[in-house]
């Protein structure tokens, strides 16, 4: 026992850099590529090493006695789904405050492949994207210029670069070469022992020519500095400053909604009293064996006379009518419901960030939240759709033209898989596309496994559950309609728009 508890306080001692990001000199930082692809196309990713970038000369190397190079960082079941594919990046960074690293290494002389790899990447602006103690920091692979190489670079990193530059097309291009950066600075800013900034610059007069048979030295520059910047705050210069830089008015936004609130109360309080009258006028005509079909009543549910049907009263007995397909329009309606209990848990979990944790300073925070939202609300789903289905069928009803299975069971098997079955079928097919142009957004079959074991044993059994509570629910008003249905289907005048036909 002893030796067990031993050996978890040296895993949870060898894990705590990354648990609460603070770090002991000599330490190791792990810096991580995720992917590279086109600036003004984020979702068309690619592995970092697709580009024939040489693997750094340090001890990860493959041939090296610690070769971490090129493997996976464990993820998340949302990171995965997120796109992301983080493998170490082979350098050799360790916490070490006050100094200057230089990683570096040689590629061989380009074959014709990986020239033309390196032309297209700089001619339509790809940049790459890599992750030090899970802050990201972007770079460019090169630039588009004259045969002299000049170029006026006015931004202070490469971020600020892309965002003032565009894609170049083949007929713009014209003259220009392809020059790629073989020379980055990686500048990390800290307090005490915990990294709280990451920056990132090329140098741009390290830009050589890409060409066929062209050799390259790509090296980086590692440098510590201090700062006094904390570290809680290290994410906000990630946030967009001109959304975030005006303060929320609490106040105004609840004095808005409570007005809205009293508008919508007395709205809907004219309207029931209104509905009131209605349903109890047609309830008295229907119960009385001789009563006048225009009689009225007053507030006390006395009948008045000389009151003319409008409006849908013309209609009030094929208003409640079953629709024609009410299994598969009680799935929707559940859905429905559902989509808005899983849209208010999100936002109500994104709110309550400074309680867990901010959802932008964890890769795949709000796919995770949407994922158990989406698990656990099924059961709203299918209280809904069972006992919309209740309202027209409160015995077990079986369908008249097809095989004796009763219709609510029906309502709850399109219940649980109506909205997985449009999901995982437009999945299916980008999934196929991503998996044919070898991009990182391809969802492996492993996620693939675990999304439905998450579906197979957390949605549909709520689901089940949810469906059966509303069927055995007692309904408000003893699940009657307050307007008797006619027995024969009032028909539909021929002179009316297409949209009015059912």
């Amino acid at each position: 026992m002893m030796r067990i508890f031993a050996l978890l306080l040296a895993v949870g001692l060898a894990s705590a850099d990354i648990s609460d990001h603070k770090y002991k000199p000599g330490e190791h930082v792990e810096l991580w590529v995720n992917k590279v692809g086109p600036y003004a196309n984020p979702q068309e990713a690619y592995e970092y090493y697709t580009l024939p970038y040489c693997i750094p000369d340090t001890k990860h190397h493959p041939a090296a006695s610690d070769p971490k190079f090129n493997q996976h960082k464990p993820h998340s079941l949302a990171e995965r789904l997120g796109g992301h594919s983080l493998r170490h990046s082979g350098h050799d960074i360790t916490f070490a405050p006050g100094s200057l690293k230089n990683d570096s290494c040689s590629t061989q002389g380009l074959t014709a492949k990986e020239a033309q790899l390196f032309s297209k990447a700089i001619q339509h602006r790809w940049f790459y994207q890599m992750y030090l103690d899970d802050l990201p920091v972007w770079g460019m692979v090169g630039e588009m210029l004259p045969s002299d190489g000049s170029i006026e670079k006015k931004e202070k990193d490469d971020l600020q670069r892309l965002d003032h530059i565009g894609d170049i097309s083949d007929e713009e291009a014209g003259d220009l070469k392809p020059y790629v950066y073989t020379s980055r600075s990686l500048i990390i800013s800290h307090n005490d022992h915990q990294i709280v900034k990451v920056d990132l610059t090329s140098d741009p007069k390290s830009l050589e020519e890409v060409k066929e048979g062209a050799q390259f030295t790509f090296s980086l520059m590692i440098t510590w500095k201090e700062t006094t910047e904390e570290f809680h705050s290290r994410f906000d210069r990630y946030l967009d400053h001109d959304f975030f830089k005006h303060p929320i008015h609490w106040f105004s936004v609840f004095n808005s909604f409570m007005m809205v609130l009293f508008l919508m109360g007395l709205v809907a309080l004219i309207l029931l009293r209104t509905l009131k009258k209605d349903y109890a006028r047609y309830g008295l005509v229907h119960d009385l064996e001789e009563g006048d079909e225009g009689a009225d009543v007053d507030d006390e549910g006395k009948p008045l006379s000389g009151a003319e049907d409008s409006g849908w009263k013309q209609v009030h007995g094929d208003v409640f009518r079953a629709p024609a397909y009410l299994p598969f329009f009680a799935a929707l309606m559940g859905t429905g419901w559902q989509m808005v209990v899983l849209t208010l848990g999100v936002i109500l979990f994104a709110v309550l960030g400074p309680l867990h944790g901010e959802v932008h300073e964890e890769r795949g925070e709000v796919l995770q939240s949407i994922l158990v939202c989406y698990s656990l609300s099924s059961i709203v789903s299918g209280y809904t759709s069972g006992q919309f289905f209740k309202l027209y069928y409160p015995t077990t009803a079986r369908n008249k033209n097809g095989p004796p299975t009763s219709m609510w069971q029906a309502t709850m098997g399109l219940t649980v898989v109506f909205f997985p079955t449009v999901t995982a079928s437009i999945l299916t097919v980008l999934n196929a596309i991503s998996l044919y142009f070898g991009t990182i957004n391809t969802i492996p079959f492993l996620v693939i496994i675990k999304l439905f074991l998450l579906w197979i044993f957390v949605s549909v059994p709520l689901c089940v559950l949810g469906t059966l509570l509303g069927r055995h629910t007692k309904l408000a008003g003893g699940g009657q309609f307050p307007c008797r249905v006619n027995a024969i289907p009032r028909p539909i005048p021929e002179e009316v728009p297409w949209y009015g036909r059912p």
